[in-house]
Formats: C-alpha cells, sequence, structure tokens
C-alpha cells in the first residue's frame, strides 16, 4: 500500500507540472464537483492497474488528458478560491480598522497632542498587542499615535534646546512610561541636538557636550545617541588621519605630553590634578592621537614617553 500511495503521490505531481488541454481544464474550472469526480476515478483506474501490475494501464492513466486538466483545475480553483478569501479578510479588517480610526479621530478631536497621546496610554488592551495580532482598535491607535508623536516632535523642535530641555523635565515628573509625553520630549531633544550637530566640527562638538551631555541628560539619548553619534564620526576621522600621517601623529602626541606635564607643574592636589589630566587625555586631539598609538600597533598609550622625532 506505501507503494501505491507513492505512485498516487508521483501522479498528482505530474498532472500539476505537466501540461494539459485548455478546454479541459477550463470546463473543469467551471465544473468543480466534475473535476472531483473525475480525479475519484483516475486514482481508482491507477490502483486498480497497479495492483493488476499492468505497467500499459499505469501509462495510460498517468497520461490521460482529462485526468491531469481535472488535477490542474483542481489546484487551480483552491488557489483562487484562497486569495479571494484572502482579500475577503484584508478588506473586512480595513473597513473594521477605518471604523475605529473615525470613532478615535472624533474622540481626540480638538485635544493636543499631548491629550491625545494620554487617550492612547488609557487603552489597556493596546499595550499588550503584538504586532501579528492586532485588534482594529489597536492598529488605529497606533496610526493616531504615530501621527500625534509627530505633531508633539515637530512642535517641540520649533523650540531651542535648553526650552524643549524644560518642557521634558516638566512632563517627566508624574509620567515617565515608555510612549509617554515624557518620551516624546525626550525624543524631540535627542533630534533637536542631532540636526545641531549634524555639521559641527571636532571642536564645536567637544565644547557641546557640558549642554547635550549635562549632569541631567548624561544617560538620556541627546547624550548617548546624538553627542556620542556627532563626537565619533569625526573623532574617526582624526584617528585615521594620525594613523596615517607620522608627522602630525607625533607632533601631536608629544604636545599632548607637554599639556599633561604642565598640569602635573602646577603640584595641584591629586583630585584636581587628576580632573584636568582626564580632560585633556579625554578630548581632542590626545584621545585621538591616543588611539592611533593603538592603532598603529605600538600598544597602549599612558603619555609617560614621548616619541622621539
Amino acid at each position: 500500500m506505501k507503494a501505491l500511495k507513492n505512485v498516487l503521490l508521483i501522479l498528482t505531481t505530474a498532472m500539476v507540472l505537466t501540461g494539459c488541454d485548455e478546454k479541459n481544464e477550463e470546463y473543469y474550472l467551471n465544473n468543480i464537483e466534475s473535476a472531483n469526480k473525475k480525479v475519484e476515478q483516475c486514482n481508482k483506474d491507477l490502483k486498480k492497474a497497479f495492483i493488476a501490475k499492468d505497467k500499459s494501464g499505469i501509462e495510460k492513466v498517468e497520461k490521460d488528458p482529462e485526468c491531469r486538466a481535472a488535477m490542474s483545475a483542481i489546484q487551480k480553483d483552491k488557489k483562487i478560491k484562497y486569495e479571494l478569501e484572502k482579500k475577503r479578510k484584508e478588506d473586512e479588517r480595513k473597513q473594521a480598522v477605518e471604523s475605529e480610526m473615525s470613532a478615535i479621530r472624533q474622540q481626540v478631536s480638538g485635544m493636543s497632542w499631548g491629550e491625545s497621546v494620554n487617550e492612547y496610554l488609557k487603552v489597556d488592551d493596546c499595550k499588550s498587542s503584538f504586532s501579528f495580532n492586532k485588534s482594529p482598535k489597536c492598529e488605529a491607535w497606533e496610526t493616531v499615535y504615530n501621527e500625534k508623536v509627530d505633531e508633539g516632535k515637530n512642535e517641540l523642535k520649533q523650540l531651542s534646546f535648553n526650552e524643549i530641555k524644560a518642557k521634558m523635565q516638566s512632563l517627566c515628573k508624574l509620567d515617565k512610561r515608555t510612549g509617554s509625553n515624557c518620551s516624546i520630549a525626550q525624543k524631540a531633544l535627542e533630534e533637536k541636538a542631532a540636526d545641531e550637530l549634524a555639521n559641527a566640527d571636532i571642536q564645536t562638538i567637544e565644547s557641546k557636550k557640558s549642554l547635550y551631555c549635562a549632569e541631567d541628560l548624561v544617560f538620556l539619548s541627546a547624550c548617548s545617541v546624538s553627542w556620542e553619534k556627532a563626537w565619533k564620526k569625526e573623532s574617526d576621522k582624526y584617528v585615521k588621519f594620525y594613523t596615517e600621517n607620522n608627522a602630525e601623529f607625533v607632533a601631536t602626541y608629544n604636545s599632548c605630553i607637554d599639556r599633561l606635564e604642565a598640569v602635573k607643574a602646577q603640584k595641584l592636589n591629586w583630585n584636581e590634578e587628576n580632573k584636568l589630566q582626564k580632560v585633556i587625555k579625554e578630548g581632542y586631539p590626545c584621545s585621538q592621537v591616543k588611539d592611533a598609538y593603538s592603532k598603529r600597533g605600538m600598544g597602549y598609550s599612558w603619555f609617560d614617553k614621548k616619541i622621539e622625532e
């Protein structure tokens, strides 16, 4: 029986893959019940020939154009019905989402972007929805929410960096949830910093660290993403430059040692001396020349000895 099942499987595959009489297939597409009966009869004939070990009978069924046409029609009919059902469900969902969207837009009509976001946060059943199983209501709310997020960020970015920061601190006093007005303000602050640093040179970026990475911002994305990204982009250019240019590398490296020695010569207490030297080592150009030192395979630099020119 296992061998018979294999033969039936081969027949089914052959009927789908091999060409057939278009007229017969068109007929069976319009008469699927007849196609099912025909395939059932073809399988019975094949089984009978197989049991009788009638090779010519098996071959006759396998090559029968009507058997092939009926099987092909059944496969096409299944595909057509699948696509129609898929389209029906998509249209049904689209209508449901549009209906929910209309109700939500009416609900938030006249509200500010911040008030609209607060309304979204009240919809508890949407917070745990995954992208593949969102209800029409949650899908509609997500669309409206994203619109309000963009509206909020664009409005906030019309302000100065410090004004956005003040607004953010106010919004974050009582609500720091993901997706809240607080997080929108934080994102606006990040984007504002990124915009302002986009074309800045490394010295400007360094001078702005106290603004974008102030003590109360050091763990926020305005610092950890925008400033750090801008700093790394420009810093990498100078690391490459010092790695590839000997004269500039040596001169800059030795000048960093001179600056560190000048601090040491002030005879400050350990904390003050360490603080000033840290600023030099981590700033431009000493940070970059130090990395170039390592990239040149010279080991880790302690800035303890000048390089002979």
